[in-house]
């Protein structure tokens, strides 16, 4: 009994301070952009030995890997819980949407981090190869099969469509990030899905 105590309190220590390199991490990123961010510094700012790191992180680009995961978790779970909800299919469409762009308005600081995530995936792999986004689509093609079934799309092909309108949502969001227009995500999440549903709805 006391040596599983003794395993929870290690556990319990070591994701807090995996938290906490982290968390340093993105404020490095936050305030120094990539270029800033060094093993020497994020140590610094986490508040433990440089040998730390290495116990969790193997180099830079590992911590950066985590960061950016740790930052869209609430997003990812979000938008996964609304796909796999009752609501009807065109109205999960537009609360995607509207989820997404709220998400970034509300959450600016992860913007850079975003960016750097982009750029990377162009320049060193394939972003649409990467397990998060194929789990989106296929998610939104889910969604969208469904909505052929109950006659409120016509026949598509699902998984092309859904890497459409993934794409136009992330679209929108740097468009407003771009012209630093904040707030009224409703209306542009609207124009979103009004695009796609108008398109996919029946014509009686």
């Amino acid at each position: 009994m006391e040596c599983d105590k003794k395993q929870e309190r290690r556990k319990a220590l070591e994701a807090l301070t995996k938290q906490g390199i982290l968390d340093a991490a993105l404020s490095l990123l936050m305030r120094d952009g990539v270029q800033g961010l060094t093993m020497e510094r994020v140590a610094a700012e986490a508040g433990v030995a440089k040998g730390t790191l290495y116990v969790y992180f193997k180099n830079k680009e590992k911590i950066l890997d985590a960061t950016v995961e740790a930052s869209f978790e609430p997003l990812i779970g979000a938008l996964s819980d609304l796909l796999d909800g009752d609501d009807p299919p065109d109205r999960k469409l537009t609360e995607f949407s509207l989820c997404h762009l709220r998400f970034f308005d509300e959450h600016r600081d992860v913007i850079r981090v975003l960016f750097y995530d982009r750029e990377r995936t162009h320049s060193e792999k394939n972003h649409y190869t990467d397990e998060r986004y194929r789990n989106s689509v296929r998610q939104v093609a889910g969604v969208l099969d469904e909505g052929v079934k109950r006659g409120l799309f016509v026949p598509l092909d699902s998984k092309k469509i859904a890497a459409m309108f993934i794409e136009a949502n992330m679209g929108m969001v740097m468009e407003r990030i771009h012209n630093g227009i904040s707030g009224d995500v409703e209306q542009d999440a609207r124009q979103v899905t009004n695009l796609f549903l108008n398109g996919l709805k029946r014509r009686i």
